[in-house]
Order: structure tokens, then C-alpha cells, then sequence
């Protein structure tokens, strides 16, 4: 009885761990059909091209790097046929898990589609 409850806790705080470490991100704004290759900006001034904002998402994650939040923002722009990314901001804030939390890094973009 006390293994099966043990093999139980081990697998939730397994998948728990899992879903805590992936980087995660939230878009709010329009979306169109998805587009093969994003480009990725730190400034306005950057952008060349005449753009308009569709969208803005946050990227976060407990325990992932910055690089691989950025990886996951660019992959949602394409999901939502965004042809580039402005990173607006980064960041840390603190994700309640249980009765404590956790630093999150988080990185704040803006989602382009050229005119």
C-alpha cells in the first residue's frame, strides 16, 4: 500500500517539475496564417520595415534560460503569422507554487506584421 502511494507521489511531483521548468508563453492579439521564418528585434529602431503590432505576449519560465524563452516566443509568432518579434522587456517575477514561490524570468514582445 505504502509503494503504491509512494510510485503515485514520485510520478505528481515528477510531472509537476515538468510543467514548472517548460517555457510558457501568453499572447493576447489577433492571429493570421502561420508564417515560416520570424524576424527577432530589441529595438524599434531596428525595424526597418513598415510594420503593425498584432499582438503582445509574455514568455516566461522558473527554470529555463532566457535564450529558450525567446526560442518559445518565436515559435508562438509563427503559430500566430506574425512576421517578427520586439522584445519590449525582460524581467523576473515570483510564481506562487504551494505555500512559497519561485523566480520566473520573463520576457515581454510585441508581435509584428509588415505591411
Amino acid at each position: 500500500m505504502y509503494r503504491k502511494i509512494f510510485q503515485l507521489s514520485s510520478v505528481f511531483i515528477l510531472a509537476t517539475l515538468f510543467a514548472v521548468g517548460c517555457a510558457t508563453v501568453n499572447y493576447v492579439g489577433e492571429s493570421f496564417a502561420p508564417t515560416a521564418t520570424v524576424d527577432l528585434y530589441f529595438s524599434k529602431e531596428s525595424v526597418e520595415k513598415e510594420y503593425t503590432v498584432i499582438g503582445h505576449a509574455i514568455g516566461s519560465s522558473s527554470f529555463r534560460s532566457n535564450d529558450t524563452i525567446q526560442k518559445e516566443l518565436i515559435k508562438e509568432a509563427k503559430r500566430k503569422g506574425a512576421d517578427a518579434v520586439l522584445i519590449t522587456g525582460i524581467g523576473k517575477a515570483h510564481a506562487p507554487v504551494g505555500d512559497t514561490s519561485i523566480d520566473e524570468s520573463q520576457i515581454n514582445a510585441s508581435f509584428l506584421k509588415y505591411k
